[in-house]
């Protein structure tokens, strides 16, 4: 009994912080709203039935949500959006309050059949690999619930002795129960979600797409929309938007030339600290610390930065095969880089670290490192490190493309969204990458021909239309300053969103991937 008195408290607790949280929003719910009277005229676009992800609350998300509504515009959609397992309250009502009413809830799914079913697979996970390679309904690929655990646990790698793991397996296999009878139900011809990851996205894009149903991500990044399509499920794996080799292979010279100007000029900026996005204020923090490299070298003829990946930020989301999650990559580096003792190695923490809160590597590797392995302390300057080592080692990190545009030697280890790109040696097997590391890799390199490709993809990738340099919100992140900043924003910007509208309109009509890399293409000047 006294649990469900908890219970109650607990739910009508939650209410009243949501209904207070929608209070603070309510200017920029009216603005979301704003946004629906720039609507495209005469559309004819035929999608007569959208299931919309309405379980993310986050401001960037929603307005980005509101762009792709207006493009899609008709008298005839219906729109039915469904609410994840957090939030319920808050997310009811915002949606509602842009003028969704039908919703599901993927909660409802959990069932006392579901717990049985999640306790017998449970068992059968003796080791981390049978995540991965366990055989889920319709092929749903267990990386999906790999990466939602270590999500959960905020843990370097899987812990498979943790109590709570037939919970995990619960809600990843009700998701999955719950997408296929959603789309049977609703009978979608569009899904519209904030993810292609995580347990409450990615069953859905992949029973949708499997099902030729079209799938829209509504990523945001760098203040503006990153959106991209999934049309087959193998293409959940293109991980966040961004160009494919063609789109680059078709641009005219006075076009590419453009564009490395632009990448030159914002990866400058990044570099400095100062552009908005978390991931670059954090990279670039400019902060000073005693520790000078050049102390630390002077008995190596080479000194390599490896940078770390984040531990429990979805590592698959690329399609990682070759190793387990980033702390098998590590270890497997170090084990492989310590025997090359002419090469200082500088051990790099993901610039979120700190954001992210967990452990460090520090924390994991209890055993002494070799001699010519250092961890660098999480501030140390990104710049820095850049300008003073010969080379770099990542598993997909941005950092590639900074250090390569600089001019620097880069080696990835496993698949991720630009190793094909020409900027970076991209080793054809796991065995090869690590045999890389006891060799000098990165002597011999074309360094004029690793710069222009790197600069190329950075003006594409980072570089904006002209037309929209003042039309940038602040990250998504930032959600006190969205909620401030937001209202005036639509209200300034309205020829811009309406033309951001017209841009995702064609854009969904054209059969490129990735909407950003449309809009670049399709416009004449640049900015960053």
């Amino acid at each position: 009994m006294l649990n469900n008195i908890n219970k109650n408290i607990r739910k009508y607790y939650n209410k009243i912080q949501s209904y207070k949280e929608v209070y603070k929003n309510f200017n920029i719910i009216n603005s979301y709203n704003e946004i629906l009277k720039y609507k495209v005229k005469n559309n004819d676009l035929e999608y007569k039935n959208i299931i919309i992800d309405g379980g993310f609350y986050n401001l960037g998300y929603l307005y980005r949500l509101q762009l792709l509504r207006a493009s899609l515009y008709s008298k005839e959609v219906n729109e039915h959006a469904y609410i994840w397992d957090c939030n319920q309250y808050l997310c009811k009502n915002i949606i509602n309050s842009i003028g969704i009413k039908n919703i599901s809830y993927v909660y409802k799914n959990y069932s006392k059949e579901k717990a049985i079913e999640a306790d017998l697979i449970a068992k059968k996970i003796k080791k981390k690999i049978n995540i991965l390679n366990y055989p889920f309904k319709y092929g749903v690929p267990g990386s999906f619930l790999y990466d939602a655990i270590l999500k959960s646990q905020k843990s370097e790698t899987v812990n498979i002795n943790d109590k709570n793991l037939n919970k995990y397996i619960l809600k990843f296999i009700s998701s999955i129960e719950f997408s296929e009878n959603l789309i049977k139900e609703f009978k979608p011809d569009l899904i519209l979600l904030s993810h292609g990851i995580s347990y409450q996205c990615a069953p859905l894009a992949w029973i949708g797409s499997k099902k030729q149903i079209p799938v829209i991500i509504s990523y945001g990044q760098y203040g503006t929309p990153r959106f991209w399509k999934i049309s087959a499920p193998k293409d959940i794996f293109f991980g966040i938007g961004h160009p494919v080799k063609k789109d680059i292979h078709n641009l005219d010279e006075k076009k590419k030339d453009k564009l490395i100007k632009i990448g030159q000029k914002y990866l400058t900026k990044r570099t400095s600290g100062l552009t908005k996005d978390i991931g670059g204020r954090n990279a670039f923090n400019n902060k000073e610390d005693k520790l000078e490299i050049s102390d630390l070298s002077s008995n190596y003829k080479n000194v390599v930065a490896i940078y770390l990946g984040n531990w429990f930020d979805f590592p698959h989301m690329y399609g990682m095969s070759r190793f387990i999650d980033v702390f098998d990559w590590i270890k497997s580096t170090i084990k492989y880089a310590s025997k090359n003792k002419n090469i200082l190695w500088l051990i790099k923490p993901h610039p979120l670290t700190d954001w992210y809160g967990g452990l460090t590597l520090k924390d994991i590797l209890k055993e002494k490192l070799p001699r010519n392995i250092v961890i660098l302390p999480n501030i140390y300057s990104g710049k820095k490190v850049m300008e003073n080592v010969d080379a770099l080692i990542t598993i997909h990190g941005t950092s590639a493309i900074e250090y390569a545009a600089y001019g620097k030697p880069v080696l990835v280890s496993d698949k991720g969204w630009y190793e094909n790109f020409g900027f970076v040696k991209y080793p054809v097997s796991k065995e090869e990458y690590l045999s890389c590391l006891e060799k000098d890799w990165f002597k011999s390199l074309n360094i004029k021909k690793i710069q222009r490709d790197a600069n190329l993809f950075a003006g594409l990738y980072f570089g904006k239309p002209s037309w929209q340099k003042k039309s940038v919100l602040p990250d998504d992140a930032d959600r006190k300053l969205l909620r401030k900043y937001l209202p005036n924003f639509v209200k300034d910007n309205s020829l811009e969103i309406k033309r951001e509208i017209k841009f995702i309109n064609d854009w969904i009509k054209s059969d490129m991937r990735d909407y950003h890399t449309f809009k670049m293409i399709n416009s004449r000047n640049y900015t960053i």
